[in-house]
């Protein structure tokens, strides 16, 4: 049998991470060792022979910090390098978005001081170093991901670790508060979101425009977005119209798509069509769909198989209307046909009637 003190029960268990197959373990060699009792001093002599490995313990936000922080007393080198790849493919985005918040507070410091130019160099100098250690890890990071090139990877934690350093110093510094989750994430989502409608607007405006998507994003939405909107908050909503049909635009382009494009700091964020009275909206939208509008890029998405309708040609001229009446004859002499089958069989599963009795048949064998 084995006694064990309370505390030192504690510490053991706390140690081996709450882990209770490593505990029975880490038991189970010190009674090997011929010894029937455990106390709370023997325990600190002797823990590090049993314990759990402590990279393997520490969470994706732990390790974030360690690195952050720097060489702090408790964290050497190899500890913030073994700390890296507790999640190699995350923890880059974590110390992305946090390294500037360790060094934000020894700026400020900085200000302070009486020889506060000296300081602050000094502090911006340590930043412009971390900020191409991150500006590295990226791209050493796309060629491992791009060429599958793994031997980069001990690179990469050795880019983070040296960030850290930069901006905590040479005795380390404090991350205030919890690690800050990535804003990557939302942000790439955002951007592959703008990219679909960019594209989107650009197959709408092929028809009138040949530019590149950089060049329609940065010259003619800006331009378009200040005549439709002038045009339809003056009341001019035919010409407004007009003009959409000659571009190849839609009201969706128009109220949802063209908003998406700028942003707050620019003098159109204040003019944008989402802040359109919503009875001003109403009547463009009647207006709208008085008319037929059979443009280039919504022809071409709906394949040109609308039947009821009028089809009409690319450049809005030279309207010709079609009589589907003769498709319409053929699907309903297709439903006919149907039920006359379906109405077949019920009918020889039924008795016939005659003046109000039924007939009996019958049966033949």
């Amino acid at each position: 049998s084995l006694e064990i003190e309370q505390n030192a029960a504690e510490a053991l268990a706390e140690s081996c991470g709450n882990d209770i197959r490593q505990v029975l373990n880490a038991l189970q060699m010190w009674a090997s060792s011929k010894k029937s009792t455990m106390t709370y001093a023997e325990f600190n002599e002797n823990k590090k022979s049993i314990n759990k490995d402590e990279s393997l313990r520490i969470s994706l936000f732990d390790a974030a910090r360690m690195i952050v922080e720097g060489a702090r007393p408790d964290s050497h080198f190899y500890k913030r390098y073994d700390a890296f790849f507790v999640d190699y493919s995350f923890i880059g985005l974590l110390i992305h978005q946090n390294y500037i918040k360790v060094i934000t507070p020894q700026f400020l410091r900085a200000k302070s001081q009486s020889n506060r130019y000296d300081a602050e160099k000094n502090v911006l100098n340590r930043l412009s170093s971390a900020t191409g250690c991150m500006s590295d890890f990226d791209l050493v990071e796309g060629s491992l991901r791009v060429e599958q090139n793994w031997s980069m990877l001990s690179m990469c934690a050795s880019l983070c670790v040296q960030a850290g350093s930069f901006v905590a110093g040479d005795g380390g510094a404090h991350l205030p508060g919890f690690p800050e989750f990535t804003r990557f994430l939302g942000h790439n989502s955002s951007r592959g979101k703008k990219q679909r409608i960019l594209a989107e607007l650009k197959h709408h405006l092929n028809f009138k425009i040949s530019s590149s998507r950089q060049d329609l994003r940065m010259m003619y939405l800006p331009a378009l977005h200040s005549k439709f909107y002038d045009l339809i908050k003056s009341n001019c909503s035919g010409a407004a119209i007009d003009e959409m049909d000659v571009y190849g635009l839609d009201r969706d382009d128009l109220f949802e798509n063209f908003d998406q494009f700028f942003m707050k700091t620019s003098g159109l964020a204040h003019n944008k069509f989402g802040d359109i009275d919503s009875k001003m909206k109403a009547a463009f939208t009647r207006e709208y769909n008085k008319a037929t509008h059979k443009h280039q890029a919504l022809v071409s998405e709906q394949g040109m198989t609308k039947k009821r309708g009028a089809r009409t040609s690319i450049d809005g001229e030279n309207n010709e209307h079609i009589d589907d009446e003769s498709d319409e004859e053929e699907d309903e002499k297709k439903i006919q046909a149907m039920f006359k089958k379906r109405g077949g069989k019920k009918k020889a599963s039924k008795s016939k009637v005659n003046g109000g009795k039924k007939k009996k048949t019958k049966k033949r064998y």
